[in-house]
This record gives C-alpha cells, sequence and structure tokens, in this order.
C-alpha cells in the first residue's frame, strides 16, 4: 500500500506541474492575442470615429478570447489528464525506460485476482524505487510559458509604442465608451433640413409683438428668455430627430418633433452658444450636421442713468434740501427709479421717486433731503440715482427686485464745520471791538507829557511818555491787521454782505490813516530822543493829532458795536422767519395726514416737529446770550418769552401721539399765532434798530424800494392792458370762427382719435433707437391732444401737433435711412412704416385744422389792435430800460445797501424778461406779451417784498432749498432739442464717442 501511494503521489505532483505550465502557456498567449486584437480594433476605431457598437464588439472579442484561452489552458488539459493512466503516459514520454512498468503499476491494482499479492507489492516497490528520484519540474519544464511570457511582453511593448507614437489612444478609449449622440453620429456635409422658418416669442417684459422669419439659415439671434420655435422641412427621410447644443454636444440636446417629413423644435434662448440637428434613419447609423448653427443671445443691457445735482461736491452749512434731476432710460421698458444715499459709512437708504411703469424713458425733479438722520457738521452724504428694469428672465437686482439694476454716478454733499459760522465771525468782531475798547481807554488815560525841571530827568520822563505811547500804537497797529484780515476773508468767502465788508474796510481804513500820520510823528520823536532834545513842546502835534484819533477811534469802535448788535438782531428775525416757515410745513403735512392718515407723513410730522423744538431753543439760547452779552442796548433787548412757544410746541408732541386731528390742529394753530407773534417782534427789533443806527442805509433803501414800487406799478398797467388786448383778441377769433368752428372742431375730434390709434403701436426692434423714442414724443403728444382739444385749448393744441408732426418727420427719416443701409426691410418694419406715413398725414391735416381754428396774431388782429400792440410793446421796452438803470444804480449802491448786488442782478434777468414781452407786443403776440408782462410785474413785487428783509452779516443757513444751476434757463425751442438728441444717438468713432457726447449735452443745456 505504501508503495503504490508513492506512485499515485508522483503522478499527481507531475499532472499539476503539466496544468501549470498549460495554464501559464495559454494565459500569455491569449492576453497577447487579446493585445493584438485591442491594436487593431483600436485602429480601426480611429479611423471609423465613434459607434455605439464598439464596446458590444470589444467584450464580445474579449469574451471569445478569454472563452479560448481558459478552454486552452484550463478544461482540455484538466480533461486530458484526468486519469492516472494519462498521467504515466506523460512520464513514460519524458522517461521511456520506465513507460511500461509505470503503466502497469497504475493499472494492476494490489489485490487483483489470480495475481499473488506479494509479487505486486515487489512489483510496485520497484517502480515506487524507479521514480522516486525523477523531479515533476524536470518532467514537464516552463520553457514554453517562458516563451509565450516573452511573445506577451513583445505584444505589450508594441502596444505601447503604438499608443505613444499615434493616435491609438483615442481609438482605445471609443472601444471601452459609449458615445453621446454628437458622437456617435455620422457627419454629413449636406444640409439635413430646408425652408426653415423661425417663430421669435420675445419676454412679456420687453413689450415686443412675435416675429417670425422666413427662410433663415437657422442662426438663432434673439434676446435672453426669448421662446423659438423652429420648423423646418427633412431632407432626409427619418424617425427621430434632436437637436444637439455646444460646438460637441457637450450643452446637452432638446428634443425635435418629426412628422409628415416636418421637423418642429421649440426652445427656450439662455445663453450663446450653437446647435446642430441629429436625425436617426429608419435604417443605418446616425447623422448630423457637419456645420452648427449659432445661437447669439442678445443683451439686454442695464438701464443708463444720468444724475444733475447743484455741484458734483456741494458744501452747506447746515442740512437744507438739494434740488435733483435725472434722466433713466432702457432698451425695453423701466420699472422703480429710486435716490440711494449714504450718510458717512452707514447703510444705504432709498427713498422711491418714480414707477416708470415700462416708458423707455423717464425724467424729473426732485428734493432730496435726508429725513430722520441728524446730520451733525462735517457729515458727508453720497448719493445717487438707481434705476430697474423689468427684466424677469435675467434674475433680480441688487435689491432683490426683479430687473437688472442701472445706476448714475454719485453725487456728494458735506455738512460744513460750525467754525465759520455767524456766531464765530460775531465772537471775532467782539474780540476786535474790545481790543479797540482797551486802546481807546488807554489812548484818553495819556495826560500830558510829565516833564520835570531837571535837563537829565525831563528828558527821562519825557523817553517814559514816548514808550507808552509807542506801547499804546503798536498794540492798535496790530489790532487793525486783525480786522483787515478778517476782512480780507470775508471778501475771498462771500459770506457777507458787501455792506458789512465795507463797513469793516472802511473803519480799517480811517483808522489806518491815522495810525500812518501817528507813526511819522512817533518816528520823528524817537529821533529827537535819540538826541537828547525830547522836550515837552516837542509832544504838542501828537497831542493834536491824537484828538482826532480819539474821535475817530471812538466813531469806529461805535459802528463795530452797532455792526454787531445790527447782525445779532437780524440773525434773530431770519430765524423767527424760518420758525414760521417749519410752521407753515408742519400746517400742509398735517392737513394730508388728517385727509389720508399715512404713517409716512406721520413719521415725517414728528421729525419735522423735533427739528421745529430744536430752532425754537436755538432761538431761546441766543436770546438769553444777546442778553447776556450786552451787545444791544436795553431798549433793543425787547425779546419775545420763548418759554410760551416751547409750551406749545411740548402740546402739540403730545397731541400727535394722541393722533386726534382736531386736537392736533388746534394745538398747532396757537404755535401758529405765537411764531408769528414772535417773527413781527423781531422783525421790528431788527428793522428799528437798523433805521436809528444806520439812518442814511436806511434813506437809501427806502428810496430803492419805492422806484421799485413804481417800476412795479408801470409794469402791472402794461400786463393789465396787455391782458386786455389778448382778450380782445380771442373774442374777434370766436366771432370770426363761429360759424365753422363747432364743424371743424368734430373734424378735428375725429382726426385726433384716429391719429392717437394709429400711433397706439410699438415699433419693430429693427425700426432703432430713435424711431422708438420718436414714437414715445408723438405718443405722449397725441395724449396731450386728446386733453387739449376738448378743453378748446386750441393754441396750445396747435403748437402739439407741430411737434408731433416733427417728431414723425424725424421718425420717417430714420426709417429712410435704415432702410437704405439695410437693403432690406422685414414685413414688419415695412408695416410699421406704412403706418406712420399714414400718421403723419393725419397730424398734417389735423396742423393744418387747427391752423384754420387759430390764425396768427398778425392775422386776427384789426389795424387798430396792430397798433396797440406796437404802442404797448413801446412802452414795455422803455419800462425794460428803466429796469436796466435801476439795476446798475443798485450795483453802484451795493456798499452802502445790504442785498443791492443781489437785487440788481435780479433786476437784470426781470428786465431781459420784460425785453422778451416787449418783443412780443411787437409783432402782434398780444397774448404771449401779456404773460411775460405779468411775470415781469410778479417777479419785481417779490424782489421789493425781499429789500425790506435784507441782512447785512451772513444768517442762520437757510431751508431753501439749493437749486440746480441753470435747469430753467434753456430757451431752445422743443423741436430743436429735439433734433439734437436725434443727432446724440448717431454713433460716432469710439475713441471720440465720449467727447461728443459731452458736445452734446453742453450744446443742449
Amino acid at each position: 500500500m505504501e508503495e503504490i501511494e508513492l506512485i499515485r503521489r508522483f503522478l499527481g505532483a507531475v499532472r499539476r506541474r503539466a496544468l501549470l505550465a498549460q495554464a501559464l502557456r495559454a494565459a500569455a498567449a491569449t492576453v497577447a492575442a487579446l493585445l493584438v486584437a485591442f491594436l487593431i480594433l483600436g485602429a480601426w476605431a480611429g479611423r471609423v470615429g465613434p459607434a455605439p457598437f464598439w464596446p458590444t464588439l470589444t467584450i464580445a472579442i474579449v469574451l471569445v478570447f478569454l472563452a479560448a484561452g481558459l478552454t486552452w489552458g484550463w478544461i482540455a488539459p484538466s480533461r486530458r489528464l484526468r486519469h492516472e493512466r494519462a498521467v504515466a503516459s506523460l512520464v513514460g514520454h519524458q522517461v521511456p525506460p520506465l513507460a511500461s512498468d509505470l503503466l502497469s503499476a497504475v493499472e494492476l491494482a494490489p489485490d487483483s485476482p489470480g495475481i499473488s499479492p506479494t509479487i505486486t507489492h515487489a512489483f510496485h516497490a520497484s517502480v515506487a524505487q524507479a521514480v522516486s528520484p525523477l523531479d515533476p519540474r524536470g518532467l514537464v519544464p516552463l520553457r514554453a510559458a517562458a516563451k509565450m511570457g516573452l511573445l506577451l511582453a513583445a505584444t505589450a511593448m508594441v502596444l505601447g509604442l503604438a499608443i505613444w507614437k499615434t493616435d491609438l489612444r483615442r481609438g482605445l478609449s471609443l472601444l471601452v465608451r459609449n458615445p453621446t449622440r454628437f458622437e456617435g453620429a455620422a457627419i454629413t456635409g449636406e444640409p439635413l433640413i430646408g425652408d426653415v422658418r423661425i417663430i421669435y416669442t420675445f419676454p412679456a417684459y420687453t413689450g415686443l409683438a412675435a416675429r417670425v422669419v422666413e427662410g433663415s439659415t437657422g442662426d438663432l439671434v434673439a434676446l435672453k428668455g426669448t421662446k423659438v420655435t423652429l420648423e423646418a422641412r427633412l431632407l432626409r427621410s427619418a424617425r427621430e430627430a434632436r437637436l444637439l447644443f455646444g460646438d460637441a454636444g457637450e450643452a446637452g440636446e432638446g428634443p425635435a418633433a418629426v412628422a409628415k417629413g416636418k421637423l418642429t423644435a421649440a426652445l427656450t434662448l439662455r445663453d450663446s452658444g450653437s446647435y446642430r440637428v441629429w436625425l436617426s434613419p429608419r435604417l443605418g447609423r446616425p447623422v448630423r450636421e457637419a456645420r452648427p448653427h449659432r445661437i447669439v443671445v442678445e443683451t439686454d443691457r442695464p438701464p443708463e442713468v444720468e444724475i444733475i445735482g447743484p455741484a458734483d461736491r456741494l458744501e452747506l452749512p447746515a442740512p437744507r434740501p438739494v434740488e435733483v434731476a435725472y434722466s433713466a432710460r432702457d432698451d425695453f421698458g423701466l420699472g422703480a427709479v429710486d435716490l440711494v444715499y449714504r450718510v458717512d459709512e452707514g447703510a444705504e437708504h432709498r427713498l422711491p421717486l418714480k414707477e416708470a411703469n415700462g416708458t423707455r424713458s423717464a425724467q424729473g425733479k426732485t428734493l432730496f433731503e435726508v429725513t430722520g438722520v441728524t446730520l451733525p457738521p462735517g457729515a458727508r452724504v453720497a448719493y445717487r440715482i438707481e434705476a430697474r428694469d423689468r427684466d424677469d428672465v435675467s434674475g433680480t437686482g441688487n435689491t432683490g427686485n426683479v430687473g437688472k439694476t442701472g445706476s448714475s454716478r454719485t453725487l456728494y454733499l458735506t455738512i460744513q464745520n460750525p467754525r465759520e459760522n455767524l456766531d464765530e465771525q460775531l465772537q471775532r468782531e467782539r474780540e476786535i471791538l474790545d481790543k479797540l475798547l482797551a486802546t481807546l481807554g488807554d489812548r484818553l488815560e495819556m495826560g500830558e507829557p510829565p516833564m520835570a525841571p531837571a535837563a537829565g530827568a525831563a528828558a527821562a520822563n519825557g523817553l517814559a511818555y514816548l514808550s507808552s505811547w509807542v506801547a499804546i500804537h503798536d498794540n492798535e497797529e496790530s489790532h487793525l491787521a486783525l480786522l483787515g484780515r478778517m476782512v480780507d476773508e470775508e471778501r475771498r468767502s462771500g459770506s457777507a454782505s458787501k455792506t458789512l465788508v465795507n463797513a469793516l474796510a472802511g473803519i480799517a481804513d480811517r483808522l489806518g490813516k491815522q495810525m500812518r500820520e501817528e507813526s511819522a510823528q512817533l518816528q520823528g520823536l524817537r529821533g529827537r530822543a535819540d538826541q537828547g532834545a525830547l522836550t515837552a513842546a516837542a509832544f504838542g502835534k501828537l497831542r493834536s493829532a491824537a484828538d482826532k484819533h480819539v474821535v475817530e477811534l471812538e466813531s469806529a469802535v461805535l459802528l463795530l458795536d452797532d455792526l454787531i448788535g445790527r447782525q445779532r438782531l437780524e440773525d434773530l428775525a431770519a430765524l423767527g422767519r424760518e420758525l414760521t416757515g417749519a410752521y407753515k410745513r408742519l400746517q400742509d403735512l398735517l392737513a394730508r395726514y388728517n385727509s389720508t392718515r399715512d404713517e409716512a407723513l406721520k413719521r415725517q410730522l414728528e421729525r419735522e416737529m423735533r427739528d421745529l423744538r430744536a430752532r425754537i431753543e436755538e432761538m431761546a439760547r441766543k436770546i438769553a446770550e444777546v442778553k447776556a452779552r450786552n451787545e444791544v442796548s436795553g431798549e433793543w433787548q425787547n425779546m419775545p418769552d420763548m418759554k410760551e412757544a416751547m409750551e406749545k410746541a411740548a402740546k402739540l408732541d403730545q397731541m400727535l401721539e394722541k393722533g386726534d386731528p382736531q386736537s392736533m390742529s388746534k394745538a398747532l394753530a396757537e404755535l401758529g399765532s405765537t411764531l408769528e407773534q414772535l417773527q413781527r417782534m423781531l422783525d421790528k427789533n431788527a428793522d428799528d434798530f437798523g433805521s436809528d443806527r444806520f439812518p442814511q442805509e436806511n434813506k437809501l433803501a427806502t428810496e430803492m424800494m419805492k422806484k421799485l414800487g413804481d417800476l412795479e406799478g408801470d409794469q402791472r398797467s402794461v400786463a393789465g392792458d396787455s391782458q386786455g388786448l389778448a382778450g380782445e383778441v380771442d373774442q374777434e377769433v370766436q366771432k370770426r370762427l363761429k360759424g365753422e368752428a363747432d364743424k371743424l372742431l368734430n373734424g378735428i375730434k375725429e382726426k385726433a382719435e384716429a391719429l392717437r390709434k394709429k400711433l397706439g403701436t410699438s415699433a419693430p426692434r429693427e425700426a432703432g433707437e430713435v424711431a422708438r423714442d420718436e414714437l414715445e414724443r408723438s405718443q405722449e403728444a397725441a395724449k396731450q391732444l386728446k386733453r387739449l382739444i376738448p378743453a378748446q385749448e386750441l393754441a396750445e393744441a396747435k403748437k402739439e401737433t407741430e411737434r408731433l408732426s416733427g417728431s414723425l418727420k424725424r421718425m420717417r427719416r430714420s426709417l429712410d435711412d435704415r432702410a437704405t443701409w439695410r437693403k432690406q426691410q422685414s414685413p414688419s418694419t415695412e408695416a410699421f412704416s406704412a403706418e406712420m406715413a399714414d400718421a403723419q398725414k393725419l397730424a398734417q391735416e389735423l396742423q393744418d385744422d387747427l391752423s384754420k381754428l387759430v390764425p396768427r396774431p398778425e392775422e386776427a388782429m384789426s389795424q387798430q389792435q396792430r397798433e396797440r400792440s406796437r404802442g404797448l410793446g413801446e412802452r414795455q421796452g422803455s419800462l425794460q430800460e428803466r429796469g436796466r438803470q435801476l439795476a446798475d444804480e443798485m450795483g453802484k449802491k451795493a456798499g452802502g445797501i445790504p442785498g443791492a448786488d443781489r437785487t440788481g442782478e435780479e433786476l437784470k434777468s426781470i428786465a431781459e424778461r420784460m425785453g422778451e414781452a416787449g418783443g412780443d407786443l411787437q409783432r402782434g403776440s398780444a397774448k404771449e406779451g401779456a404773460g411775460k408782462a405779468q411775470e415781469a410785474a410778479d417777479r419785481l413785487a417779490k424782489l421789493r417784498d425781499g429789500m425790506g428783509k435784507r441782512q447785512m452779516g451772513r444768517s442762520q443757513a437757510s431751508r431753501e432749498p439749493v437749486r440746480i444751476p441753470g435747469a430753467d434757463e434753456s430757451k431752445a425751442p422743443r423741436e430743436w432739442r429735439a433734433e439734437l438728441m436725434e443727432a446724440m444717438r448717431e454713433r460716432a468713432p469710439e475713441r471720440f464717442r465720449e467727447e461728443v457726447r459731452r458736445y452734446y449735452e453742453e450744446l443742449v443745456k
């Protein structure tokens, strides 16, 4: 038993060695074959390109090779060597002497019948002894497997070199990757679709009508969010179609319907890119277009916003409203327009200005005032205008509202430092007054020179006396230098009136003359002192001049004291007028709040009340300071008691908290009565003080006010006569046209309504920006006609038709220019142009009909009326000359009457208006001339009232709004300005575009 087991163990080892050798050989051969197959397939795939069958083919070939290798390397050898006889034959083939014995030993069982067990055992023992020195590794070598391994390595090296040197990598990657539709389709250079029809449905916020493009190339050009429907005829039969987006299909795909040889696809434009048509035929490989179709998503730009203020950087002595003008434009319609401001580095605040409701342009003015925040001295406010469009496609703006936001440039205003205010100015004047008073006392205390009888003692006493006089002289000289410096600063700043500056300069000049004379005398006395010849008689001329100097100094001190007192009283009077102004604002706010119960108005009432209380407290403090400083004599200290006003203000606060309208109105009326009484008292103090202490100035001012009053009376006479003449002319026109007016008017109404319907359309995008703007102007003019004609304001209606005709004319010119440039118009643009041509004809007919009802002034007047109009024009011309002469006289007396310089400038402007009125009357335009004459009379009355409230010094910061300089000065006709705006839109070369824009803006001003 033991011998046969040794034989079997040996045969098992040989069998395992044989199976291993075959497995290694088969594995190496299989892998080498697979590498060669991959090399061939990769080259083929690289030539053919991506296809959906490559992964399947690759997997199939791998499975086939693996099955063949497994069969050859394991299954077949295992089956062949499964019996010991096969293994014994394999050993016998390698060791022939053992072949017969080893095979017999395997076949001869130990218990075989008919055979002696002893002989069998002995035979097995001999065979076992014969095989014991044999090694299975020697009987079954691995040389064949090693050769196959070398073949595998060589194959792998060749594959590696091929991948490195060629584009085999791409082919190999295609073998194991399922391609996209884009990659898997065959490329055709021929078109797949024809007769392309594109329907654009623009976003609702644009207000644009749907647009159809026939015979398109397939390129898509539209705004973001536009819905596109693409219809085309298929040039190949297909069972399925897709739109592949992106240069390589990377942007995804979109469905397309195929029915009856037509392709239909719908998509919404979001981003620029491209697309190709992909078709899957009934049999065969899918195809796609070689050339992509462009997708161009046009940008809807944010609104363009402009802001105009009094200055880019405005400095104010105290917070006050600032006039701000703005304009905003957008391609497809504006939404909200807001004013955004920030105080220092604080949070931004937003004030709604206008809701444009989709109009493409908006403009206006507003008074901007920081509310709810106290602006301390040195505070800096940055403000700008922001406008949003109605774009609900591109996302939300930076405020969280739908639409993109456009912003203007930022303007700044700064609250000045209080060191430049009136209190500091008066403090400086008071310091100079105190110094001059001390100098005056020193001069009065200087007696006769103490000259001793002895010569040496006399010289010593005279020298001491001279030293004292020189010290007084030097002190006064330094005081005058301080006064001169203050006068120079006031002249540079321009904040004080010329009268005050001239008065202070006069004091400095008169005292300076005295100081120069005294300096020469002191210089002579120093020379005599050096020679030892200083005697009492030598001081005679100095003493004689000193008396005149003292008189001059006394006059200067009294005048300066009066100037300080006057400025104090005028300051209090100005503050009193501000209090009554604040009361009137409160009265208006309260009336609006009582009618609306708007919480915003209530908050504004509370802010105004806080401001009013602060002003009342400031008034009380100033009154107390005037009394404490004794800056005016007792007769002018009849100041109001502010306690009552403060109590009534507190009572109004309580009523505001309770919200009782009747109680609030009553409390406000009581407070207003107190404030008005306070103002009258303060105005009387200031006026009486000025009349008593400055009689010459008061006399000049009274004379100027009388001349202004006479001029105003004569101007009102001319205005009244002109209005009477204009009324007569209107009556004559009505009588002349009475028979045909009703008939004409009915026809005018019908034509105006027809014109409004013609204009009630929207311009196509191809018409251009100029056409859209002119259409808006025309629509606005038509809207005005709808109001003016029923009200029989025919003269204004005629002007509107002239403006409307001008807008339509410019629109037609723009459309013709664009048609010439483009050489081909879309059907929508042609239809729009035809509609506008009809509208232009209607507008011209309307203008002609109105011209019949509203003839030119010279045609409507009789000969006698024309003569009267010319006579009124001559009277107006003479009044204009009187106004100019009085303005020149005011300018010459600017240094003697406070505010005369500003009054003179305003009077010159009024005289110009008088000249315009005179020109209209000379031409026979009685109505226009009468209106301008009446305006001149009203301005003269306002100017005369202002002279009665003249102030010498700088007053408390005004609460009047800071206006935009020159904002209302343009006299350019509306048509001329419209033509300029059209010219501004013409495209200039890029490098000069900004300069051209600024040029036209300045020209329009």
